[in-house]
């Protein structure tokens, strides 16, 4: 099954390169829960974890509403069972600034029956690796 994992985690980041906003609601769990708690920029949003996807959309709209762009360059996915690690470099454009701003974050996925039942948004490493099960290195 996790085979299957990784290539549902891929869509995801294959749909959000073509801007196709629906496609990935497909595959998220009704009561997923987003969680950015793990990194510095959960300060720029309402609150740290979002559950259901209302709330997701919610976290949508307040990233677009500070940044003009965001896209996404895929470095890996690493497949850890019921987890999916993705390393992904993250390319933003401000809104009011225009300033481009970038960051190598590290997304744990975790996922049942087909469906994302959990994001987890990690700045550090070691902690994403650590919560995907994989210790501090890829096997």
């Amino acid at each position: 099954m996790s085979g299957e994992n990784v290539e549902l985690v891929r869509r995801i980041y294959d749909a959000a390169a073509r801007r196709d906003a629906a496609a990935p609601f497909e595959i998220y769990a009704e009561d997923i829960v987003w969680d950015l708690s793990q990194t510095s920029r959960a300060v720029l949003y309402e609150q740290p974890i979002y559950v259901g996807h209302e709330a997701v959309r919610r976290m949508w709209r307040e990233s677009l509403t500070a940044f003009a762009e965001v896209d996404f360059d895929l470095e890996g996915l690493t497949d850890a069972a019921e987890h999916v690690l993705a390393v992904v470099r993250e390319r933003a454009t401000g809104r009011a600034s225009h300033a481009p701003v970038g960051a190598v974050h590290y997304a744990v996925w975790t996922l049942a029956a087909g469906k994302v039942t959990r994001l987890q948004i990690f700045d550090d490493r070691e902690r994403a690796f650590a919560a995907a099960g994989l210790g501090s290195e890829p096997r």
